[in-house]
């Protein structure tokens, strides 16, 4: 189970992503407005890409989930909103990685926090 801490880390990483691009579009990409699942959506892309899987398998695990949950979008919506941001989002990518890679190891939430929120004020 993720701790209070560790749900910081995904949301500065989440939060980074969103300064990338038009953060209405994507949530204009949905019919129903809903916050929670937009980044839940950013999340699945970012540790998509963190863990090594390739574009079309992310485009399609995301709208499979997505139509389980009965949330009303088309898959060629998410191909296209996800085609360059393996590129946009490298720094995202990267500290995700990083924070699997460190939780992994049993490195302590708050290093972990402190190192991701560094990385991601480098790239401002």
């Amino acid at each position: 189970m993720e701790t209070k801490a560790e749900y910081q880390i995904w949301d500065t990483i989440v939060n980074s992503a969103k300064t990338k691009f038009d953060y209405k579009h994507i949530r204009a990409m949905f019919k129903k407005e809903d916050d929670e699942i937009t980044d839940k959506f950013l999340f699945h892309i970012v540790a998509g890409f963190a863990c090594g899987e390739n574009h079309q398998t992310i485009s399609t695990n995301l709208f499979n989930e997505l139509q389980s949950i009965h949330f009303e979008c088309n898959e060629e919506q998410i191909d296209r909103f996800i085609a360059d941001k393996h590129v946009k989002f490298s720094p995202e990518i990267y500290a995700t990685y990083l924070a699997f890679s460190m939780l992994e190891d049993g490195e302590d939430v708050d290093t972990i926090t402190e190192i991701i929120n560094n990385l991601l004020q480098l790239d401002k």
